[in-house]
């Protein structure tokens, strides 16, 4: 039987997944069977992904749009993509945040939905 404190233990043919250190590398997949998905810990995706925002769209001039509908957020990345405008998309209201800044964010309050 496997050791059931060992995060890296495999039972069976179930692998256990190491954490997410926010390094993508392809050779994980092989290795481990498991297609990670989810964006980098340390990238202003994750932190759309934490305070609630899905992605939406991207148009024509390759602008990326993330949103929370509950909420009436509207994120868009700049042409750089180090920066994202984060609007209330009811009184069109914004601040445009580096990853630093959005990381000590904790909610995003709007017109539709302040907590």
């Amino acid at each position: 039987m496997a050791d059931e404190s060992n995060e890296n233990a495999i039972t069976g043919d179930v692998h256990g997944m190491a954490p997410d250190t926010g390094k993508k590398d392809d050779a994980d997949v092989s290795a481990s069977g498991v297609l990670d998905l989810r964006p980098p810990q340390e990238s202003l995706k994750a932190e759309l992904c934490r305070l609630g925002l899905e992605y939406s769209s991207t148009d024509a001039a390759g602008v990326e749009s993330w949103r929370d509908y509950q909420r009436g957020v509207l994120a868009t990345f700049d042409q750089t993509g180090a920066n994202v405008t984060v609007t209330d998309v009811k009184t069109n209201l914004s601040a445009t945040l580096a990853l630093t800044e959005l990381k000590s964010v904790t909610r995003i309050d709007t017109m539709t939905a302040a907590d």
